[in-house]
């Protein structure tokens, strides 16, 4: 018994001792502590972590809480989230956390001096519509120990493109032409300058630009004439693209289905019918199938033109060809299909897209509801107004008749 006891007496002394040498000064309490008062978080999974992340409301937990887990190297390798985050941080005006995050990543030693990590930076920095920042990282890029190439120089050139600067396309044209000696801007440089000089209708430029390359050895691809066709039969300069059109072949460059694409959709605008289906024709003939984009096309124009009946019929070859109508095709078939008359086929296409799982702006099923009820068709407004809700939670205004249905 005394034994037992002495065992007993040893263990609680053992606890004892053991609880006064693992505990430490007394914890100071912090209201809402951040993930790094938290020496568990960096053990939690990743997908937890992640989750957690995506959840959070508060912008400012969520700035701190990912810059914490970018020390994980394992969470720095998920692209995906950092495009989520910083997307949200820029939609909540938090632009000096996204600087903050950003500049951070400087410190990553074994990171930053690979130039495909650094390109990652300079694109957020792109996606945040901060590419004056994106510029400042490449200089920077010598003095923390990383290669410049022309592949971060085209990450600068991309956050130049896509940024809302009213003179972005002259920085971009002297970023090119005062680069380092040691980087040679390659083709798909001039594609990004290019495709900023259509997008912003200055097509003569875009055109001097591939003169330009082509006088510094460098050939024209198919991306480069698909933005200029783009350009010109997107604007109804039908001539001008056809020009281009033979410029590309004479390079002994074949279209592609965007390079037919861009030729249809100006057709179809200008009216053009024949020649767009001649078009749509050649597509075939040369072996390409085509998309739901060639299909928006011609049924764009097609409505606009007033012919419904013939695009009705090429709405109903998409889903024959395999290809699925989008939210364009929608948008532009509905409205279209109601002016002429042609209620309850696009009732049909309607309900048929939302069943199915298709994309329908909510100003379109609002269109199709007041067409119903402006033909008496009570019920089926009803009833389209509750398969809209149940799908997805929208702001359907329910006619006042279509209660009483």
């Amino acid at each position: 018994m005394t034994f037992l006891i002495t065992r007993r007496l040893l263990r609680v002394r053992h606890r004892y001792t053991s609880r006064q040498l693992c505990s430490g000064p007394e914890p100071i309490l912090v209201a809402d502590p951040s993930p790094s008062s938290d020496p568990n978080s960096k053990h939690k999974p990743l997908r937890f972590i992640i989750r957690s992340l995506l959840r959070q409301q508060d912008l400012d937990r969520l700035a701190s809480d990912f810059k914490f887990h970018t020390s994980d190297r394992d969470f720095r390798s998920k692209a995906n989230v950092y495009e989520i985050i910083i997307r949200r941080l820029v939609a909540g005006g938090r632009l000096d956390a996204v600087i903050d995050i950003l500049e951070h990543h400087r410190l990553y030693n074994e990171k930053i001096i690979q130039e495909g990590f650094a390109v990652r930076l300079i694109s957020l920095y792109g996606l945040a519509g901060m590419p004056d920042k994106a510029a400042s990282l490449f200089r920077d890029l010598p003095d923390l120990g990383c290669p410049r190439t022309v592949f971060s120089f085209n990450a600068v050139l991309t956050a130049y493109a896509r940024s809302k600067f009213d003179d972005r396309i002259a920085i971009m044209e002297e970023f090119i032409s005062s680069h380092d000696t040691g980087i040679a801007p390659n083709v798909i440089s001039y594609n990004i300058l290019i495709n900023a000089l259509c997008e912003k209708g200055l097509f003569d430029d875009a055109v001097k630009t591939q003169d330009l390359m082509e006088q510094r050895g460098i050939k024209p691809d198919l991306i480069t004439f698909n933005s200029l066709f783009c350009g010109f039969y997107g604007k109804g300069m039908l001539d001008k693209g056809d020009e281009i059109w033979q410029r590309m072949l004479d390079n002994g460059i074949q279209p592609d289905v965007r390079s037919f694409n861009a030729k249809i959709r100006g057709l179809s605008l200008q009216k053009m019918f024949p020649e767009a289906m001649q078009v749509f024709d050649e597509l075939k003939s040369a072996g390409l199938k085509p998309d739901t984009l060639t299909f928006n096309a011609l049924i764009k124009g097609l409505c606009r033109g007033g012919n419904w009946e013939d695009a009705k019929k090429f709405y109903e070859e998409m889903g024959k060809r395999g290809c699925f109508p989008d939210r364009h095709t929608l948008r532009e078939l509905i409205p279209e299909l109601c002016r002429g008359g042609e209620i309850d086929f696009a009732h049909q296409i309607c309900t048929r897209g939302i069943s199915n799982g298709f994309h329908v702006d909510v100003g379109v099923v609002q269109v199709m509801v007041d067409e119903l009820v402006k033909a008496s068709k009570y019920m089926k407004a009803k009833k389209l107004v509750i398969l809209a809700r149940s799908k997805k939670k929208v702001k359907l205004r329910m006619p006042l008749p279509c209660l009483y249905a």
